[in-house]
C-alpha cells in the first residue's frame, strides 16, 4: 500500500472520528436543553420560578426528565442552604461583645428554629434515600411524613424572622441575616412544592 493510500485512510479515519465527536457532543446538548427546560416548565409551578430554576439547572444531567428525582435535588439543596445559615447564626451568636441583650435573644431564637429546620429537613432527606418513587402503602406512609416535616420546617424559619418586627435589631445585624433566612425559606417553599404536587 502507497503511502498516499495510507495518508487517505488515516485522514478518512480522522474525519469519521470527528463526524460521531460532533454527533455526539450535539446530541448531549439537545438533551441537556430538553432536561433544562423540563427543569423551568416544572420551576414554573413554583412561587419563586426563578431561584427554583437557578437552583436546579445546573444538576440537570443528574435530574433529567424525572419529576422524582427534581423533587429529591430540591430537599437536599434545601436542606444545604438551611445548614449553611446555620453556621452563619452560630457564628453571630458568638459575637456577643457587639451584640446588645436583645440582639443575643434574637439570634439565639433565630438559631435554634434554623436548628430545628435542618433536623426536620435532615428527616426529610433521609426519608428520601429509601423511596424509589413507587406507589406501594410503605412509601405512601413515608411520603406522607416527609410532607409533615417539610410543613413543619417552613414554619420553624417564618418564627426567625417574626422576632425582628418585635424587638430592636440593629438593620446591619438584620441585613446579614434576613437574606440567608430568607434564602431558606424560599428553597424550602420550593421544595415542598414539589413534595406536594408529586402523586403517590
Amino acid at each position: 500500500m502507497s503511502c498516499h493510500n495510507i495518508f487517505r485512510i488515516i485522514s478518512f479515519l480522522i474525519f469519521i472520528s470527528t463526524l460521531l465527536h460532533t454527533a455526539s457532543a450535539s446530541n448531549s446538548t439537545i438533551a441537556l436543553n430538553t432536561y433544562k427546560k423540563f427543569i423551568k416548565v416544572k420551576c414554573n409551578s413554583t412561587t419563586y420560578s426563578n431561584l427554583c430554576y437557578k437552583s436546579l439547572s445546573p444538576y440537570a444531567s443528574k435530574i433529567k426528565t424525572n419529576t422524582f428525582t427534581l423533587t429529591k435535588t430540591s430537599v437536599y439543596l434545601a436542606l444545604n442552604a438551611t445548614k449553611t445559615a446555620y453556621v452563619t447564626l452560630k457564628k453571630l451568636s458568638k459575637s456577643k461583645g457587639n451584640l446588645t441583650y436583645a440582639e443575643t435573644e434574637v439570634i439565639a431564637d433565630c438559631k435554634d428554629n434554623i436548628g430545628d429546620t435542618v433536623d426536620l429537613l435532615q428527616q426529610s432527606a433521609d426519608g428520601l434515600q429509601v423511596l424509589n418513587g413507587i406507589a406501594t402503602d410503605e412509601e405512601r406512609f413515608q411520603w406522607d411524613g416527609i410532607k409533615t416535616w417539610m410543613s413543619a420546617s417552613i414554619t420553624d424559619e417564618g418564627t426567625c424572622t417574626d422576632e425582628f418586627d418585635e424587638m430592636e435589631v440593629q438593620p446591619s445585624l438584620q441585613n446579614k441575616i434576613k437574606p440567608i433566612v430568607a434564602n431558606v425559606a424560599r428553597k424550602n417553599s420550593i421544595a415542598l412544592a414539589f413534595v406536594n404536587n408529586l402523586s403517590y
